[in-house]
């Protein structure tokens, strides 16, 4: 009985010390598994209502596909125009009662979304169901409502992590932060289409609530010291003056430049491969339509690799580094992708592009927030977020434009090598992806082989192109 006990205790030491090993400490913890299961819901959402629409409120209709491109809209104009506005904010307020505010108002609009949707019959109100014009106004607007509260609750989490992750761990906590992303697109989309399928919109809207409840909790269970502000109580701020005072921060810093130009370049990628994928699948490699959603699961699984590389390889081979050769083989991984004919051959290339993708993102956030300045953390991210975002946006419309209208029927050899309209556009992207690493490196180089012994984290280099 007592060497039982012995080993009980023995094991429940071993967790505990493995818990603050990984999840840095307590409060990190709560932040953390909070953000994963708010992220897997928010990806099991968004996949859910698609599929929703698509299959039941805009069946066989001619238009479907317009409809569907609505929600992403709606999803993405938000980050854009509410994401800069919203940093001036955060930087002034207290960053846990912004995250508790935001996400108590996620779950609100999430459960608001069940009467109208399912046709809930309500007290002196009868049936609820709406046409399906109204239904897509109310999702459009739900679907916005709730993105304009992401844009308050990541950065205040980005700057709280700041205070409760000491110092030589913040790299690890923010890169565990971004991590979470790469396994949210692996779990949410199956987790969607099986609530949609099997049990219903209803389910899916209460697994999204859910997911801010929970949220909501682990943030409200933190143990946070008083945010620091960029304005004192009672003061009052220049909203102008702060906005323009964020964007200067940004350009005037090297490191923050460079990221930002970087990010830019991998959205730009990212939305060229989101609008012609299809194309690529079932025109150059001749793979039926069905096929199609297996990339965007290779991706996925890429993506928790390219995660984990940084997080486990980031101290070790310096997050700069990381960030520019990232960038090179994220684009060369695209190029030799586009001129592939076997199906096999190209997801292969899509892992191994998802790996160099994440590591983009994931290397990037910690390198950018640990450049940052405390009481500019919310007007930084709001800043590079939001151009990523809109660079993302730009590429779908023009990677489309450009095969519909300019590159309609092109076909050309160059050295050999044969393009056509889709393979081209998908080259292109590779070598803006390339040109950017190479512009990291001259900017960035490599740190982590000047640091010494009173460094070991590289913080003094890293912080080098501070003004």
């Amino acid at each position: 009985m007592g060497a039982a006990v012995g080993m009980e205790r023995v094991l429940r030491l071993r967790l505990a010390r493995l818990t603050r090993t990984v999840f840095i400490n307590r409060d990190f913890g709560l932040v953390w598994w909070g953000q994963a299961i708010s992220s897997v819901g928010d990806y099991a959402w968004d996949t859910a209502l698609i599929l929703w629409v698509a299959t039941t409120l805009a069946y066989n209709q001619s238009w479907a596909p317009l409809a569907i491109s609505g929600v992403i809209v709606a999803a993405a104009l938000p980050q854009i125009v509410a994401g800069p506005i919203a940093g001036v904010f955060v930087d002034r307020w207290d960053k846990r009662r912004t995250m508790l505010v935001a996400t108590a108002l996620q779950a609100l609009f999430a459960i608001l979304l069940v009467p109208p949707l399912v046709g809930l019959s309500l007290p002196l109100v009868g049936s609820s169901r709406l046409t399906a014009f109204w239904a897509l106004g109310v999702i459009y607007a739900d679907v916005a409502l709730i993105t304009i509260c992401s844009q308050f609750f990541i950065p205040a989490q980005l700057a709280l992590i700041k205070d409760i992750a000491p110092s030589d761990k913040e790299d690890q906590a923010q890169e565990m932060t971004q991590a979470i992303q790469g396994l949210a697109v692996v779990i949410g989309p199956p987790v969607a289409a099986a609530l949609v399928f099997g049990a219903g919109i209803s389910w899916a809207i209460a697994l999204n609530a859910l997911s801010f409840i929970v949220a909501f909790a682990a943030s409200a269970a933190v143990h946070a010291p008083t945010a620091a502000r960029s304005l004192k109580p009672g003061e009052t701020g220049h909203f102008t003056h702060e906005f323009l005072d964020g964007i200067g921060y940004v350009l005037g810093h090297a490191t923050l430049r460079t990221i930002l130009i970087a990010e830019t370049l991998t959205w730009l990628g990212f939305g060229a491969l989101q609008a012609l994928g299809y194309f690529f699948i079932t025109e150059n490699l001749h793979a039926p339509p069905s096929m199609y959603g297996w990339f965007g699961a290779v991706f996925g699984v890429g993506a928790i690799f390219g995660g984990l590389l940084v997080t486990f390889m980031g101290k070790r081979a310096g997050l700069e580094r990381i960030l520019w050769i990232a960038l090179v083989t994220s684009g060369a991984f695209v190029i030799v992708m586009s001129h592939l004919t076997s199906y096999p051959l190209a997801l292969v290339a899509a892992f191994f592009f998802g790996v160099a993708a994440t590591a983009i993102l994931v290397a990037a956030g910690p390198l950018a927030i640990d450049a940052t300045d405390r009481q500019f953390v919310g007007r930084v991210t709001a800043v590079v977020n939001p151009v990523g975002r809109l660079a993302a946006f730009v590429s779908v419309a023009l990677a489309g434009s450009l095969v519909s209208t300019v590159l309609a029927g092109f076909h050309a050899t160059i050295l050999g090598i044969r393009f056509g309209p889709v393979n081209a556009v998908f080259t292109g992207t590779g070598l803006l992806a390339i040109a950017g690493g190479a512009y990291a490196w001259r900017a960035l180089g490599a740190p982590s082989s000047h640091r010494d012994a009173s460094d070991p984290y590289g913080q003094v280099t890293r912080k080098r192109g501070a003004p």
